[in-house]
């Protein structure tokens, strides 16, 4: 595409209009001002083609692969090369998705004219987590005499990976869980004896009944005893809801919510707070797992451990969005009960603030707690707890019906967890703020009580 420049448009402003005034002069022959408007009009014509000439060689290649974290600011560079040097003034474009702010998308300078190869830099900043790809570069060239600006769309492939952004997590932990600054948990003093079992030995006075191993004892026709340890791996699973409920706004600061560096929603708390436990599993030397589900289960990653399994465990979660569906437990249950051989830690993240949701949840979870611990974590909400507390003030009946509704939204909580409690299930609700640190702490407390 050929555009005229601010420099033809003056160019014809400053010399058309006393073309023009000569021509109604009858002194001035108009076959000379005719001779004359045709020079520059060929002039013109032949100036225009240059300007797509001096971009049609050029080539630019972006990194193909970028990782960063939400809220961080990153320098994009791109590599504009100018086979023969004939560009010499460019202007260079990208079409920045929405997730990536950039004050100056379209950059101007000038090419060197000593080397073939030149560096173009963008400092962006990404403001929402996901996998975004930029697939065209826009360029535009100005003509030998400037009056003309040639434009050219150039493919490219980059692909910018932004992972959710742990840094405020790590901070609020690390008085508790974190070394220095380090990635790494303390370890946790457990209590008892331990109840995997290590080796067989013959019976010693003193020891319990309980760990005689019967059946080794009427074959060696003396009493054999059963040794334990305690247990060095463990796994860990976190279940996330990613269906509707996990959707829901959460009250977001304002100077935050303008710079678009904390988690909006429920899935984006659950997504941190499921990057961090593997994190502390890691440092524990327990296999994390990971499953996501809604109206169906959608992936199981089976536990594991490392460097490379945590990618994976993060590459899965950066791009996923909630599904407007309702969540179907029993199909998840089922799916866990017959994927999982082993006990293992069950940590389920999901919102149960529906009646009928908490019943099917009830109703199935029965099904996999017989042989797996599991845990409950909802995100919480200050509207929702018992009425006349101290420092309640209420004004007006808006403000009192509010209040009655979050005393009926608080006993149905209560209840939910009541019922889950005679089922071998804990049920927890923390403040947005608080979830990462209480989901860690509750993992803590089981490692701790060797309940698995």
């Amino acid at each position: 595409m050929i555009l005229p420049s601010n420099r033809l448009l003056l160019f014809i402003a400053l010399l058309g209009i006393p073309l023009f005034t000569l021509l109604g002069m009858q002194d001035i022959p108009g076959a000379a001002i005719a001779i004359a408007a045709v020079l520059v009009l060929l002039t013109l014509a032949l100036d225009a083609p240059s300007a797509l000439e001096s971009i049609r060689a050029l080539r630019v290649t972006l990194p193909d692969m970028t990782r960063t974290s939400k809220g961080r600011e990153l320098e994009i560079e791109a590599v504009v090369e100018n086979p023969g040097l004939r560009c010499k003034l460019l202007r260079i474009g990208l079409p920045f998705p929405r997730e990536l702010d950039c004050e100056k998308p379209i950059l101007e300078f000038t090419l060197k004219s000593n080397t073939e190869r030149n560096l173009a830099k963008w400092k962006v900043r990404a403001i929402e987590r996901g996998r975004l790809i930029i697939s065209q570069c826009y360029l535009e060239g100005t003509s030998r005499f400037g009056f003309w600006h040639g434009r050219r769309t150039v493919k490219v492939n980059a692909e910018i990976r932004v992972y959710p952004d742990l840094s405020r997590e790590r901070n609020v932990l690390a008085p508790l869980f974190f070394r220095k600054g380090a990635i790494g948990v303390h370890n946790v003093r457990q209590i008892g004896k331990g109840r995997e079992f290590e080796q067989l030995r013959s019976y010693v006075p003193g020891d319990s009944y309980d760990d005689i191993f019967w059946r080794g004892t009427a074959k060696h026709r003396s009493p054999i005893t059963k040794m334990f340890q305690l247990e060095r791996t463990q796994q860990l699973y976190v279940a996330i809801d990613a269906s509707r409920r996990s959707a829901r706004a959460l009250d977001v600061p304002g100077q935050d919510a303008e710079a678009g560096i904390v988690a909006k929603t429920q899935l984006e708390r659950f997504i941190q707070a499921a990057l961090v436990l593997a994190l502390a599993a890691e440092q524990q030397t327990d296999k994390f797992g990971l499953i996501i589900f809604s109206d169906t289960v959608h992936r199981i990653i089976p536990a594991g451990g490392g460097r490379g399994h945590y990618d994976v465990i993060r590459d899965v979660l950066y791009t996923l969005e909630p599904r407007v569906v309702s969540p179907d437990y029993e199909d998840a249950f089922i799916h866990i009960g017959n994927r999982l051989r082993h006990r293992s830690l069950l940590l389920f993240l999901t919102d149960l603030g529906e009646p009928w949701l908490a019943e099917q949840f009830v109703d199935g979870v029965e099904f996999i707690a017989r042989k797996h611990v599991v845990l409950t974590h909802m995100l919480g909400q200050r509207e929702i707890q018992p009425m006349f507390q101290r420092g309640d003030d209420v004004k007006d009946d808006d403000a009192l019906y509010g209040k009655l509704a979050g005393q009926m939204l608080w006993n149905d909580l209560q209840d939910t967890t009541r019922v889950l409690k005679q089922r071998g299930v804990h049920l927890t609700s923390s403040l947005q703020e608080n979830l990462v640190a209480d989901v860690v702490s509750e993992y803590l407390k089981v490692k701790k009580r060797q309940l698995l």
